[in-house]
């Protein structure tokens, strides 16, 4: 059985047959990036290929060759980065409308640099278009902004990902605001409802500014999701439209989060709560409170893991028996793992990075990336990108 994702992607594998894993390969296909951070494909194609440039950058690699003029360049707009892995700035989120191939339209989400004292600097969610004559670059001008996020943001703990979800709704990751202090999240922005900061945000680009129906209430209306501390990646399963959230831990645990398809509105606890750990004592709403959802999975930092990459459920075709897997990592110690999400579960887990050899080929795992046929690949921070392909 095939499907067409819950973004609106293209056709899918969505049968899961099971059956032993193959060994498996990191193959590059790419080289040559500036401290890359993200790649993905055209909702309808396949076989170009865009890689997020943290700098300001998006390269569009076609028919396997990265073309030498960058598809966008907004480093004249993205906030300067310093060459530090402790630099969480820059352009950190790119995707597709689900109509791409007809409209043109994409989103990126990146840190403003301070233009004037209209223009303050900020986390940004913006629209750009397609160039109309050349489908390899962009127009240069934005079409429009979402928001700008101006107060209580750091360094880091900006959050990242963009991707669109059931109904062809924008889901944007939003970190905590940032900050190294002994008092986690000192302005309280996970628990805030009236900030878009500690929050996954649910957009109607379509419809933009009105807030798509079963948002939370009472707060900033584009929250759909709060209490997370920085998730720098999340997916949706695109045959069962299942939420999975990698939200980078502070001092103790990291942490993946499932939502079933739709069901938005949680609480994932920060910074009440550190994976299973209660931060606050019993102040409210409190460790034990029914409002909190614990992850699914969390893991400490005793092996040199540190900071979590939320990956993909694998829906290609190369790798039969891996369909319907979660392949997630960690961006330190370069560990590729997977998990089975069943009946609200974990039905199976397994560990790839020896398999893959990721540890020894990585100089830090910044992120998975998915193209239209559901084939994975690993985002490598040293310039490079990966397949995750069967011997």
């Amino acid at each position: 059985m095939t499907g067409t994702g819950a973004g609106g992607h293209g056709t899918v594998e969505c049968d899961e047959p099971g059956g032993t894993v193959p060994p498996l390969k990191l193959t590059e296909v790419a080289r040559g990036f500036d401290r890359p951070l993200y790649v993905t494909s055209e909702p309808a194609d396949a076989g170009r290929l865009y890689v997020v440039e943290q700098i300001g950058r998006i390269r569009l690699v076609k028919d396997g060759a990265v073309q030498e003029e960058p598809f966008l360049d907004i480093t004249g707009i993205v906030a300067p980065v310093a060459t530090s892995y402790e630099d969480e700035r820059g352009l950190l989120g790119l995707a597709f409308h689900p109509d791409y191939a007809e409209n043109g339209r994409f989103f990126v989400y990146f840190n403003a640099r301070r233009q004037s004292d209209t223009s303050p600097a900020g986390l940004t969610l913006m629209e750009f278009r397609r160039s109309p004559s050349n489908p390899d670059v962009a127009a240069p001008e934005s079409t429009r902004s979402y928001f700008r996020i101006t107060s209580g943001v750091m360094g880091n703990h900006n959050g990242g990902m963009l991707a669109f979800g059931p109904a062809r709704m924008l889901y944007v990751g939003v970190g905590d605001g940032g900050g190294q202090t002994d008092n986690p999240d000192p302005n309280n922005n996970g628990q805030n409802l009236e900030v878009k900061l500690g929050k996954i945000l649910r957009i109607d680009v379509d419809n933009h500014p009105t807030a798509p129906a079963g948002n939370v209430t009472g707060g900033d209306p584009d929250v759909w999701d709060y209490g997370l501390r920085n998730p720098w990646r999340f997916s949706f399963d695109r045959c069962r439209g299942d939420l999975y959230i990698g939200d980078v831990g502070g001092r103790l645990y990291e942490e993946i989060n499932i939502e079933p398809s739709g069901a938005g509105r949680r609480n994932y606890g920060w910074s009440v709560t550190e994976g299973t750990t209660c931060l606050q004592g019993d102040q409210e709403p409190g460790c034990t409170s029914p409002t909190i959802t614990a992850p699914v999975k969390a893991y400490d930092h005793e092996l040199g893991d540190g900071s979590v990459t939320g990956g993909y459920v694998y829906r290609g075709s190369r790798i039969p028996s891996l369909r319907g897997t979660y392949l997630y990592g960690d961006f330190e110690s370069r560990r590729v793992w997977t998990l089975t999400w069943r009946d609200n579960m974990v039905a199976a887990t397994s560990n790839l990075s020896q398999d893959l050899g990721s540890v020894s080929t990585l100089q830090g795992l910044a992120s998975f990336g998915e193209d239209a046929a559901g084939e994975l690949y690993i985002v490598n921070y040293g310039g490079s990108i990966f397949r995750i392909d069967p011997e």
